[in-house]
């Protein structure tokens, strides 16, 4: 048979995450490292996608933690699933910091990172702050504005109307 490694490991993990089971890839990670194998960013952003999906942020950022400490550049997905992660539960201030961070550290912010923080804007009142993101997204970044941008910025605009 095959012989597991991290990219396998990732696949396992992620299907975890993504089914909701995210007990399960959390254990499967520790059980990686166990057996000897080092999780890359891809791996760790797999797990922090599952939790801030389940409102795990804490947890999130536990492993945003580890990953900075060790060392490993955290990539675009990764902070757009904390970025997400806390807007869902109403930390809009520390989604913002991170979205500023990421040029800071050197990081491309895609379409993802952005809709995130336009979505937190809009779902807490900030639809101000949303549509000054929307703005810097295309002048700033040169970063596509998709059909998505625009739905989370029309649904925060009824919202507050």
């Amino acid at each position: 048979g095959s012989k597991p490694n991290v990219a396998i490991y990732t696949v396992l993990i992620d299907g975890y995450a993504k089914s909701g089971s995210v007990e399960d890839a959390i254990r499967l990670l520790q059980r990686m490292i166990d057996e000897g194998f080092k999780p890359d960013v891809v791996t760790y952003s797999v797990v922090v996608n599952g939790l801030c999906k389940n409102g795990r942020v804490e947890e999130a950022l536990d492993y945003f933690k580890t990953c900075r400490f060790n060392g490993l550049a955290i990539n675009s997905m990764f902070y757009s699933s904390l970025i997400d992660g806390l807007g869902k539960v109403g930390r809009v201030d520390e989604a913002e910091r991170l979205f500023e961070e990421m040029s800071e550290k050197g990081c491309t912010r895609d379409s993802y990172c952005y809709n995130a923080l336009i979505d937190a804007f809009t779902k807490h009142g900030k639809v101000n702050e949303a549509l000054a993101l929307f703005k810097r997204m295309e002048e700033e970044e040169g970063c596509d504005q998709t059909v998505y941008t625009y739905t989370i910025l029309i649904s925060g605009m009824f919202k507050e109307h």
